[in-house]
């Protein structure tokens, strides 16, 4: 395997395998409705028990990772004759590497996020329910184009005459604070409706879109040229230098960070800078007497990032590179690579990065939720749920099937199928222990993982611990006439 195809191999598994964590609310807990948590899909429902309270951090802790294609599969396989691994790369290799960009759509992403809610409650009032939570939260995610690795594993070749277009790279990264108020109205037996209002303190941020950007290869028989404008925000705490031609030169940590003052970086920690607001809302609908419908939109908002962190980056230049020469160089035995460092110096040169200050909007991510569930008895019910999610202005939908089934009090378990990220192999699990006062709960879309995690191509996991009151529901008794009660 040559070099090239080396630190294709390693760009790639970084990628899958990316060290940060990312996570939005799993498919497997819309319809479990003993864990409170659940209303953060949609605020029109109303948990079981009557008052929960959920213990710091550990109450609810989530995560999830993944990627709209590729599996470590496409990647790494076993070597059709032996017991060795190869990569698609391999001479013996079955899936070759137009097997593995046919699979590649013209804009791709990966994901990462992680959520944990700092503090957390609830209570029913009559027909009323409300609830409070203060969570943080991380989340990026990152789109890539199918040229870039058309240009890793084909050289220009391919683009010979034509634009390679990599305008799709685009990046979205947010780490910040929610301060969320939900209430939810039981209109009558047959329709709840619910709000949350949330008010948000972004901590830091890396915004670039592929709508703001232009990045252009052209290949000629014997040129290359390079085009870029691009505009990249960031706000963090971090200081952005100049050099002496005013050009973006790097940033600098703060001597509160690098000394590791402990009273400046908790007072930065609970910092309210960069405001944004949020809203989350839905409607629960009982048409029927064992049939349940239900919408919500959740995190419909942004965050503004005041010009006083913000760092503004834009690339602009052009480079026509017609080749390196060599003819001074041959027979000189002390040659020391001049021509190449002049090629590096030209394209560094041909290419500024200015920076500026400029406060700048990001949103959350908008997802629409739309849920149909089926009693079968009081213990067990069924449901399909559509999730349709956009995010650094992607589409991405998953579908799932579950079933829900409550054994004996206290306990509670579901049983999911999902479609998601372009896999048909997600078999998920839930499980609610005990009730009133503790209640444990462990939910995950991917399960399967265990089993077959080299053909997946996303996971989550998500659990808690709450303190839960009231969990026994009052049924209403029927009148019997007086000699039926007696005898």
């Amino acid at each position: 395997m040559n070099l090239k195809n080396l630190i294709f191999v390693f760009i790639l598994i970084s990628i899958l395998f990316s060290g940060h964590i990312y996570a939005q609310d799993s498919q497997t807990l819309y319809f479990m409705n003993r864990v409170p948590q659940s209303t953060f899909m949609n605020p029109a429902m109303q948990p079981k028990c009557n008052v929960f309270v959920g213990l710091p951090v550990i109450s609810s802790l989530q995560i999830e990772a993944g990627n709209n294609r590729l599996a470590l599969t496409d990647v790494i396989m076993q070597h059709p004759t032996n017991d060795s691994l190869i990569t698609f790369l391999h001479p013996d290799a079955e899936y070759n590497k137009s097997d593995f960009l046919s699979n590649i759509k013209e804009n791709n992403f990966f994901y990462e996020d992680f959520r944990t809610d700092l503090l957390s409650f609830g209570f029913r009032l009559n027909t009323w329910y409300f609830s409070f939570n203060l969570s943080e939260k991380f989340n990026a995610t990152i789109n890539y184009p199918k040229d870039l690795l058309e240009l890793a594993l084909n050289g220009n070749e391919p683009f010979i005459n034509t634009n390679a277009d990599l305008s799709y790279l685009g990046v979205n990264a947010s780490f910040y604070r929610e301060y969320g108020l939900g209430v939810s109205k039981k209109i009558n037996d047959m329709i709840s409706v619910g709000i949350r209002a949330k008010v948000l303190f972004g901590h830091a941020n890396i915004s670039s879109t592929y709508k703001d950007n232009k990045l252009n290869m052209y290949s000629s028989s014997d040129s290359l040229y390079l085009e870029a404008d691009a505009v990249v925000y960031t706000s963090s705490p971090l200081i952005a230098t100049t050099n002496s031609d005013g050009d973006f030169d790097g940033f600098e940590v703060p001597g509160y960070i690098e000394d590791s003052e402990t009273d400046s970086i908790l007072d930065l920690a609970f910092a309210h800078k960069n405001l944004g607001l949020g809203i989350d809302f839905g409607v629960h609908i009982k048409p029927m007497d064992r049939l349940s419908l239900s919408l919500s939109v959740i995190d419909l908002g942004y965050i503004k990032w005041d010009v006083e962190d913000v760092t503004k980056l834009e690339l602009k230049g052009n480079y026509a590179f017609k080749g390196v020469d060599l003819s001074d160089e041959v027979g000189e035995s002390d040659s020391d690579s001049e021509p190449f460092d002049d090629m590096l110096d030209s394209l560094e040169n041909s290419f500024t990065i200015s920076n500026t200050a400029e406060s700048y909007k990001t949103t959350l991510g908008t997802k629409i939720y739309v849920g149909a569930n089926y009693a079968v008895s009081k213990k067990f019910d069924v449901g399909f749920l559509s999730r349709s999610y956009f995010f650094n202005n992607n589409l991405n939908q998953a579908f799932t099937f579950s079933a829900n089934v409550k054994p004996v009090n206290g306990i509670s378990a579901s049983l999911s199928y999902s479609i998601m990220n372009g896999a048909y192999n997600n078999i998920g699990l839930g499980l609610v222990l005990g009730g009133a006062p503790l209640q444990l709960y462990i939910i995950t879309d991917n399960a399967s993982a265990a089993l077959w995690g080299h053909k997946t191509t996303s996971v989550n996991f998500r659990f808690g611990l709450n303190v839960a009151i009231g969990c026994k529901q009052k049924t209403k008794k029927k009148d019997t006439p007086l000699l039926k009660s007696v005898f």
